[in-house]
Formats: C-alpha cells, sequence, structure tokens
C-alpha cells in the first residue's frame, strides 16, 4: 500500500520536481540527485497537517540543493555544456514549441526572479507557499514576479522582431 502511494506521488510530481531543480542546479545529473534525495526526505517527513505534499516537496529539494553545495563545498559553474544538458532535459520534459521559447527566455533571468515565476506559473504555488520555500515575505514575492514578468515581456518582444 505504502508503495503504491510512493509510486503515486512520485508518478504526479517528478517532472515538476525536475525542472525546478534544473532550474537551480543547470545540471541534470546533479538535479536528478537532488530530486531522488528530495523524494526520500519528503516522504520520510510528512506530515499530514502541512499544507500539501507538493509544496512540501519542493521545500526539501530546495533545502537538498542548498546541503548538495554545502557538503561539496564548491560552487557551479554554468559552462557551455551544463547549458547543452539543461536545454536536452527542457525539450524532453516541455513538449509544446511555445512553452520551450518561454523557458528559454526563464533562463535569462536572475535566479530569484526565475525561482518565483516557475512556482508561481509551472508550479500553481501561491505567493504565501513561495515566500515559505524561498525564505522570504509575501510582498517581496510579489515584486519579484511582478519584475521577472516585465523582464520575461521584454525578453519576448525582443525575440518577435528578428
Amino acid at each position: 500500500m505504502k508503495r503504491r502511494a510512493f509510486d503515486e506521488l512520485f508518478r504526479m510530481h517528478y517532472n515538476e520536481a525536475m525542472l525546478y531543480v534544473c532550474s537551480l542546479t543547470h545540471n541534470r545529473a546533479i538535479a536528478e540527485d537532488v530530486v531522488s534525495e528530495g523524494f526520500l526526505r519528503a516522504i520520510k517527513s510528512i506530515d499530514p497537517d502541512r499544507d500539501g505534499f507538493k509544496y512540501w516537496l519542493f521545500k526539501v529539494c530546495r533545502n537538498c540543493y542548498f546541503d548538495y553545495f554545502k557538503k561539496s563545498k564548491r560552487l557551479v559553474e554554468v559552462s557551455d555544456q551544463l547549458a547543452d544538458d539543461e536545454d536536452e532535459l527542457v525539450d524532453r520534459l516541455i513538449e509544446k514549441e511555445e512553452y520551450r521559447a518561454l523557458y528559454r527566455a526563464l533562463s535569462l533571468l536572475n535566479d530569484n526572479y526565475r525561482e518565483a515565476i516557475r512556482l508561481f506559473y509551472f508550479g500553481g504555488m501561491s505567493v504565501k507557499e513561495i515566500a515559505g520555500i524561498m525564505d522570504t515575505t509575501p510582498d517581496n514575492v510579489k515584486v519579484m514576479l511582478f519584475r521577472a514578468r516585465n523582464k520575461l515581456k521584454t525578453i519576448l518582444e525582443g525575440q518577435n522582431d528578428f
């Protein structure tokens, strides 16, 4: 019974968790490790009184991401190889062409803006949930979303000029 419930949660949230963690790591192999660890930690520490598994999973995955780099004591440098790896992952996970353009435009945003946009629009999370995941205030999340949308608009309009 527990195995079936875990499989169902995994099927429901794996792709979204991978996209979210890939946006943080820019490396598929690291993202897979972080998401796997995140699922295990989230399942072990699940509390029925929490706001929902997806919210809890993203929070745990974010913490696993920071733990990964704290333990390894190294910084991520995004090279052309890592960027190519992320593009390949995006192509497999995002099937519609119009979403690919948006996802690539998202990659041009700074990390906090990109994370807020992905959690809000792709993750379907509320401003309050995002604030909890990112350890900031709801008002700050609203400002990040506003600025990120303006920046995305500028980027996407610039692409249409070609």
